[in-house]
């Protein structure tokens, strides 16, 4: 009970000191929902074909605008991600309008016309209403991605953003570039001190923390939804805090350059240098939350 006691004050600490990310400036995302991966998801040799198969100079440009690197769940890692050369095809919210422009894109989801006609947002409207446009009968139409992505929310994937898998065996946040796209399997965070979060966001503290109240799923992990991410509370920066955070975010460079270097899977040299470099965040995190030696041995698996 002892022992009790002190974890819910620790966590009660925690809560206290930090703020929730839905009050950082930050936006947080589900990824892209295709509705059917086979279509809209394509490797570089088809992508290569859909722009071979361009009549003009013009028709190719524009299609080349709507093929993005797309990443899936298993492409990412704790600070890096392994793109494997997939592509998503960007028919937006309104792509039937404008099929004519895109036509090699219209001639490859066409072999898949079955399939995503199929789609339940393709057969049926939301909440029982009737869909007045007489070119489609569900949500959308059948050569666009489900969940209706609009201009708005597309920009969104062209900044530089925080990932994580949405369902889990480890709570690890990754950094991507901008223009990199990511499936729905995960989620993402645009805004402000990206590198400052996602410090503090793979330390020991806030894996600690979040484990006490994600909804855990057997041996699958734990769901990582938005609703469980926007409410982490992370110290607000202050002036009286500022020379940690840069600290932090000095070291959250070094790391992301670290591992993203081609050969880190197999240099246990770089990995050694990660891991001591997040040791070192790890106690400027401890810093930030006022933790005391007691509750840091908790965190660290002191107290059971």
């Amino acid at each position: 009970m002892i022992a009790d006691s002190k974890v819910i004050s620790l966590k009660e600490k925690i809560e206290k000191i930090g703020k929730p990310l839905k009050d950082w400036d930050v936006n947080i995302y589900y990824g892209i929902k295709t509705g059917f991966n086979d279509a809209f998801i394509i490797d570089t040799e088809t992508r290569n074909k859909i722009l071979a198969n361009c009549k003009t100079e013009e028709e190719r440009k524009r299609t080349e605008e709507i093929i993005k690197k797309v990443l899936k769940g298993r492409d990412i890692e704790k600070w890096r991600y392994k793109w494997a050369g997939l592509w998503v095809i960007l028919a937006k919210f309104g792509f039937y309008k404008e099929a004519h422009l895109y036509p090699s894109v219209v001639e490859h989801l066409s072999k898949y016309e079955k399939q995503l006609k199929a789609r339940g947002q393709c057969r049926y409207t939301r909440g029982g209403k009737a869909n007045k446009n007489k070119d489609y009968p569900g949500q959308h139409h059948w050569l666009e991605l489900d969940n209706n992505p609009t201009d708005d929310f597309l920009k969104e994937f062209e900044k530089e953003k925080i990932v994580w898998q949405r369902v889990t065996q480890q709570f690890a946040f990754c950094l991507t570039p901008k223009g990199m796209y990511v499936l729905d399997s995960m989620a993402f965070m645009v805004g402000n001190n990206l590198r400052f979060l996602i410090g503090v966001l793979n330390s020991r503290p806030i894996d600690y923390y979040v484990k006490t109240y994600v909804h855990q799923y057997a041996d699958k992990g734990f769901l990582l939804s938005n609703q469980y991410v926007e409410r982490i509370p992370i110290p607000p920066i202050t002036s009286q805090n500022q020379p940690i955070v840069k600290q932090i975010e000095d070291l959250v460079s070094q790391i992301l350059s670290i591992a993203q270097s081609p050969d880190y899977e197999n240099n246990s040299e770089k990995q050694a240098q990660v891991k001591d470099l997040e040791e070192q965040i790890d106690k400027l995190v401890y810093k930030l939350y006022d933790l005391t030696a007691e509750e840091i041995k908790i965190i660290e698996g002191g107290i059971k």
